[in-house]
Formats: structure tokens, C-alpha cells, sequence
């Protein structure tokens, strides 16, 4: 009886091991796919959003040459921030997790050029960029552009772009020109980048700065 026994688990022991092998593949690839639907992504609010997504591509323009190596105009640089924004936003308490906004968003390079006119960014500018409800790129021409500084922004469509008072908004262009981002989605609104800061006040037939016009309104005090 002790040999017959021997032999049948002889026999059976592959196919144990086959079974066992076969439901534990099962229980661990069920377990994938039952975390896998349990898990849902997570979006970030917009000012964290901001602070690790990647501004408009730079390129070396007319300072190409004088580096060393020389470079060409049209080479890439490196891509713009978005720090600057952020950090006057902070600042001023400026709040970019709140729900339903748009924001408007000017990369450093803007926000220098800016500055060198007219000083640091306040909080009404900062405000400014703002936008009370949530507008996809497509709908600025038919939505209300209040911003929480309480001021409307100034929609315009010129030379295959959407322009917000100075500045246009979520242009795509081929390199060496500058692209930037629109409809970046954050939990609490969506992001579109512009190419100049924005500021309350801004008009197009005084010459306001970005239309090739005047300064805009100097720094608050303080």
C-alpha cells in the first residue's frame, strides 16, 4: 500500500504544483485589477500645478552668438518658468487653489519685462490674472472675463490669435518662436499661459504697454 501511495503522489505532485501555480496567478492578477480600478488619478490645484509644469520654450535669440560655444539664434535655450507669478501671488495672498478659476499665466520672462517698466507685480496685477469661472480657450470670446481684482478683461481676435487685453493667450507656434499652454487642467480650474503680464486699467487706444504704447500704472506703495 506504502509503495502504490508513493507512486500516485509521484504522479500528482506536478500537477499540484501546476494548480497551486495557476491560482496564485490568479489571486495576484486580481488583486492588480481590482487596485487598478479602485485607484483614480489626482489632479494638483493650480498653483502646484504651476510650480512643476514647464513654461514656454526659450531660445537663445540674439544673445546666441555671444556665447561660448556660440550659439544660434534658433537654437533651444531652455524652458521658462513660471516662479516669479508664484511668488507675488503668495506674497499678496493671492489665492490659486481656490474653486472654479481660470488663471492666466505669465512665465518669468514676462513678468522681468514687466517689472523693468512698471515694478514688482501687486496684488491687484496679481488679481488681475485671475478669472471668476472656469473658460476654456475656446469659449474667451463669449464669456464673462471678470477677475477677482473685480476689473474684465478685454477679449480681441487678431492675426490667428486670441488676444486678453495686452497679451494673447495659448499660441502654438514652431520653433524658434515661442509656444504657450492652454486648457492645462487643475483640479479647481484650468491654466492658460500668455506672453506678457496683464494688468487692470489696460487700453488699447491710450497706448497701453503691450500695444506699443505707454507704461502701465507705476507700483502700489508698499
Amino acid at each position: 500500500f506504502s509503495l502504490r501511495f508513493e507512486r500516485n503522489l509521484r504522479f500528482l505532485s506536478p500537477m499540484l504544483s501546476l494548480g497551486f501555480a495557476g491560482s496564485s496567478a490568479l489571486v495576484v492578477g486580481s488583486r492588480a485589477g481590482h487596485g487598478s480600478r479602485m485607484s483614480a488619478p489626482m489632479m494638483a490645484n493650480v498653483a502646484d500645478t504651476l510650480a512643476t509644469m514647464q513654461g514656454p520654450d526659450l531660445y537663445w535669440e540674439e544673445i546666441g552668438p555671444l556665447q561660448d560655444p556660440p550659439k544660434e539664434e534658433s537654437d533651444f535655450k531652455e524652458y521658462d518658468t513660471f516662479s516669479t507669478f508664484l511668488a507675488a501671488c503668495q506674497q499678496h495672498g493671492v489665492d490659486l487653489t481656490q474653486p472654479d478659476i481660470t488663471v492666466l499665466a505669465p512665465g518669468n520672462v514676462a513678468c522681468e519685462q514687466f517689472s523693468a517698466v512698471a515694478g514688482p507685480l501687486t496684488k491687484a496685477v496679481c488679481e488681475y490674472h485671475v478669472i471668476k469661472g472656469v473658460v476654456n480657450k475656446d469659449s474667451l470670446g463669449s464669456a464673462d472675463l471678470t477677475t477677482v481684482e473685480g476689473s474684465t478683461i478685454t477679449y480681441r481676435r487678431m492675426f490667428r490669435k486670441d488676444f486678453l487685453d495686452n497679451a494673447f493667450c495659448g499660441v502654438k507656434a514652431s520653433p524658434p518662436r515661442t509656444s504657450y499652454a492652454s486648457n492645462v487642467k487643475a483640479d479647481n480650474g484650468l491654466i492658460h499661459g500668455i506672453n506678457e503680464v496683464i494688468y487692470p486699467g489696460w487700453s488699447e487706444s491710450s497706448g497701453g504697454y503691450g500695444s506699443g504704447g505707454g507704461a502701465p500704472p507705476p507700483a502700489e506703495a508698499g
